[in-house]
């Protein structure tokens, strides 16, 4: 019986598409916008015009925070479901970013305390956004093909290893306000046109791995570094491509992407949402799919 519920949060960026073909389950995250919280629902139709009105308001100086999801939030959505039969399989934004992980183990602790009968597992991506977004999809396929529960959890662990994430950061002070650069390396870089360019490595936390002067030469690093990446055997054919509402720029960034990829790839792009994008900011570009390694440099 391959019947369970999967489930994922917020910070998964995927197609719209994907929702409507899949019956993909998401545990809300919040965000806060210049003291007013709003809900991120990545499955609503109406998640890239929030995406956009979030990105119009960091460009006018908006103050933006994110909160973890808590145990209680795990239990209350989860709980009803495994009471009627349910099992889940819930991936989770990497442990590397976020302290989430430790709260969805503690709800299940307590879940599987109390539904000694049902399966519930959850695994950690060491992955976000579009990255988190494409193993999510290669779960709802490997369920699909008739994977068991156990089975499924145990492929996403397995390759995880290869989900690489390729960043383009358009403002240095969204990194400041987080913690990544200094003040004082925020305002030179600035000043100077710096972008720059972003892994998750093997532990799921993000790193700076170069500093690129100009969007257009950082864009090309984009595809570039993904095309030394590219091609392992036996994984699905899929690009998630993301960027901050930038429409036009990005299907440039997807044709270029196209002419590289293996034949039989699907390439799509992909609006940043508001949980990955308050800390990121506009002017955001990404490239993620499978590849052999997760960390480049130089």
């Amino acid at each position: 019986m391959n019947d369970y519920l999967i489930f994922t949060d917020s910070s998964a960026d995927l197609p719209h598409h994907i929702f409507e073909e899949y019956d993909l389950r998401i545990i809300p995250m919040e965000y806060v916008v210049d003291g007013k919280t709003f809900t991120c629902h990545t499955e609503s139709p109406d998640h890239d015009k929030h995406c956009d009105e979030l990105f119009a308001a960091q460009k006018k100086g908006a103050e933006v925070h994110t909160s973890q999801i808590t145990p209680f939030a795990y239990v209350e959505a989860w709980e009803q479901l495994l009471k009627e039969g349910n099992d889940i399989l819930y991936l989770c934004m990497s442990s590397g970013l976020t302290s989430t992980f430790d709260n969805v183990q503690t709800a299940v602790q307590q879940l599987k305390e109390d539904y000694p009968d049902r399966k519930l597992i959850a695994v950690d991506t060491l992955s976000a956004t579009q990255g988190q977004g494409i193993m999510c999809t290669a779960a709802l396929m490997n369920r699909a093909a008739g994977m068991s529960i156990e089975e499924n959890a145990a492929w996403v662990e397995e390759n995880r290893k290869y989900m690489c994430h390729r960043f383009m950061v358009g403002d240095l002070n969204y990194l400041h306000k987080g913690g990544r650069v200094s003040g004082a390396v925020a305002v030179v870089g600035t000043m100077l046109n710096i972008k720059p360019m972003l892994i998750i490595n093997d532990e799921g936390r993000l790193d700076v791995v170069a500093k690129v002067r100009g969007q257009k030469p950082a864009v090309k690093r984009l595809i570039t570094d993904y095309q030394k990446e590219m091609g392992v055997p036996d994984l699905p054919k899929l690009i998630y491509i993301g960027h901050t509402s930038l429409y036009e720029e990005v299907e440039v960034l997807k044709k270029q992407i196209e002419e590289i990829a293996e034949p039989g790839t699907i390439v799509e792009c992909v609006n940043l949402g508001p949980i990955i994008g308050a800390h990121i900011g506009p002017s955001f570009f990404s490239v993620c799919g499978w590849g052999f390694h997760r960390r480049i440099e130089g």
